[in-house]
């Protein structure tokens, strides 16, 4: 079981260096279309969910908690949680295109782009949480995090 674990941080982790460490460059002409780029931040939320969700089993205790796992996990989706936004800038990657995104984004644009950016603090101190390996500062970094999703899908997503 340890080595799955470490075989899929280690996989992980380099899917997400890759992604991160290329995607501004493609990120900037990666779009031609609308709906590429609703594919496009679709996809990057759908990972984020993914690592978050799992770390939700640990934190709830659903699921034991491995400190190492969850650093890894922690880090992937801190680095995730800046991708997803370009797909929101793309002109006509609006509601209507196969999407849960609500007029409001675009019509509130500013107060979306401040939370994605509040957003991404709290997952960088999520990791950092991880990284000090304190439980406590974890659920409570966890909650932040968890609450910051909550309060943007209120107010931005169908």
């Amino acid at each position: 079981m340890r080595l799955k674990s470490a075989l899929w941080s280690c996989l992980s982790g380099i899917v997400v260096f890759g992604a991160v460490s290329f995607s501004p460059v493609q990120a900037q002409h990666a779009f031609n279309d609308a709906d590429k780029a609703v594919e496009y931040r679709q996809k990057a939320l759908s990972l984020m969910q993914n690592n978050f969700a799992y770390l939700g089993d640990m934190v709830k205790g659903d699921m034991e908690f491995d400190g190492e796992i969850f650093k890894a996990r922690a880090a992937d989706f801190s680095a995730l949680s800046a991708m997803p936004w370009i797909g929101f800038s793309q002109t006509g990657a609006m509601p209507g295109n196969n999407s849960d995104a609500l007029p409001a984004i675009w019509d509130n644009w500013d107060d979306f782009m401040q939370r994605a950016e509040s957003f991404q603090q709290d997952a960088a101190a999520l990791a950092a949480a991880a990284e000090s390996g304190d439980q406590g500062d974890i659920r409570k970094a966890f909650m932040a995090a968890a609450k910051n999703c909550k309060a943007c899908h209120d107010q931005y997503k169908d």
